[in-house]
């Protein structure tokens, strides 16, 4: 089946990332120390929130390649070049942008030591050089996933996170732990990613003679992605907001206290980006009922799967990072982690309504609910952190994330799932309670009838899942009778 196929293929490459961050980022505190690592992700986010300059181009190219892949190659390479120069130029403006906000923000707003803002400083325009870079790599990735070449997207997107993950940090090792030499080599080593991206886009779209740039893709493709940009403008001030916050209100170790459990949490989004990226063609491609159908079989699976991995990883993340960094840490930011997982779980349900309205040229409704959605965040989240620190950003950003994808569900009549999702919280929350004695022998009883119990519920109610297991069960039966 063409969905699990490349569902598989978006995983493996998902994984493939993980693996190499786990393994780089102690290796990064140790080398380049807490405070500066917590800059250094601060200095990341600001280049990820500017990718609104993509202006859901990439989106848009992908939708439109999808409509065209029955039409002669000229008509897709036309869509292709139109969105690559605009990306292009919308990239080279945000840079701009990106440069003079960072600029001021980091040179008064951020409680970092002194020696850390000089060097966060000098190193801007490697910073704002690395926007372009991404706005065009979007609409190289977004046109391969048109094609449904995923096997060619994650085996790139992978070289692209080993070279930014290595690079760096072999500068590091070799030049000391300097930001003005660590964000140049990051910069450099996405600049190499690009190149065989733009040749497997060069070779499967196919790139024909047309023309560079047509006035009226332009316009058709700024009319979709202008309702996308509401959403990239409003979504990373929704998801990376809470850690500025902190870096704001609190300090630069408590940003890295904060951002460590959250990069490791928020791994599980590779789960429903998988589901919703291998989706999204052939939802773009259906009429409205066979694409209804398709979105609610997926929501089902993909709240079973992601239910019974929030509930392991809720008893299994102090262990993790005991282990993975030191006890200290752990106490720290377990909680917080473990707060966070819940939220990943309520919003990772939500990208499959998303990707339905995209796929019915309805980004707006998606945009709009993020603007609903903004004022209170901000003000909860402030609060929160003010009040209670690291764990009271981690339920601020988890309640709204909790509130999107319910409203989500509701605007694209997913009605089930929102009727299902009482039980698998009370399973998440009990499972909070066991966390801290699961090492435990009483709490290791617990643990595991927790999720055995969440795998039976998990089974009840996704057919899909259960047959997959099955015919997987089968399989390994019939290898060990030859």
């Amino acid at each position: 089946m063409t969905i699990r196929r490349d569902t598989i293929y978006n995983l493996v490459g998902s994984c493939a990332s993980i693996i190499v961050t786990l393994a780089t980022v102690p290796l990064y505190l140790e080398t380049i120390g807490e405070a500066r690592y917590g800059v250094l992700t601060i200095v990341w986010l600001f280049t990820g929130y500017f990718g609104l300059f993509d202006l859901g181009l990439s989106r848009a190219a992908a939708y439109h390649i999808v409509r065209q892949n029955s039409r002669p190659a000229r008509e897709r390479t036309s869509t292709f070049w139109t969105a690559t120069w605009l990306n292009l130029c919308f990239g080279v403006l945000g840079a701009l942008v990106l440069y003079g906000a960072a600029t001021l923000v980091f040179a008064s707003s951020f409680k970092i030591p002194a020696a850390l803002r000089s060097e966060v400083i000098v190193s801007l325009p490697w910073v704002a050089a690395s926007l372009p870079l991404a706005t065009m790599n979007s609409v190289l990735v977004g046109a391969m996933q048109a094609r449904q070449r995923f096997a060619l997207v994650n085996l790139l997107g992978t070289l692209n996170v080993v070279l930014t993950q290595i690079i760096p940090l072999a500068v590091a090792r070799v030049d000391g732990p300097n930001l003005k030499f660590l964000i140049p080599a990051v910069v450099v080593a996405r600049f190499v990613g690009v190149v065989p991206s733009f040749a497997g886009v060069w070779r499967i779209l196919p790139l024909t003679r047309a023309p560079l740039f047509d006035r009226v893709s332009a316009g058709v493709l700024l009319s979709y992605g202008g309702w996308v940009t509401i959403s990239n403008f409003v979504g990373p001030i929704l998801v990376t907001l809470d850690r500025i916050v902190i870096g704001t209100l609190l300090s630069a170790r408590a940003v890295a206290y904060y951002t460590v459990p959250y990069n490791v949490v928020t791994r599980l989004w590779i789960i429903p980006s998988a589901m919703s990226s291998s989706l999204f063609p052939l939802l773009a491609g259906s009429d409205r009922t066979a694409a209804d159908h398709l979105a609610e079989r997926g929501v089902i699976t993909l709240s079973a799967v992601l239910t019974l991995c929030a509930v392991t990883g809720i008893v299994a993340l102090p262990i993790f990072l005991r282990v993975w960094i030191s006890p200290e840490f752990s106490d720290h930011a377990a909680m917080t982690g473990m707060i966070l997982i819940i939220g990943v779980w309520i919003s990772g349900i939500a990208f499959v309504p998303s990707a339905l309205l995209q796929a019915q040229n309805r980004p707006d409704l998606t945009a709009k609910l993020h603007l609903v959605e903004l004022p209170p965040f901000l003000l909860i989240l402030w609060a929160a952190i003010r009040w209670f620190g690291l764990e009271g950003a981690a339920v601020a950003w988890t309640l709204r994330n909790g509130s999107d994808a319910l409203l989500l569900l509701l605007v694209t009549r997913q009605g089930l799932i929102v009727r299902l999702l009482p039980f698998p919280i009370a399973l998440m929350i009990f499972a909070v309670a066991v966390a801290p004695v699961a090492v435990m022998s009483v709490g290791a009883l617990l643990s595991a009838a927790l999720v055995a119990l969440t795998f039976a519920w998990a089974m009840w109610i996704a057919p899909d899942l259960r047959a997959f297991i099955a015919s997987q069960c089968w399989k390994a039966f019939s290898l060990l009778r030859r």
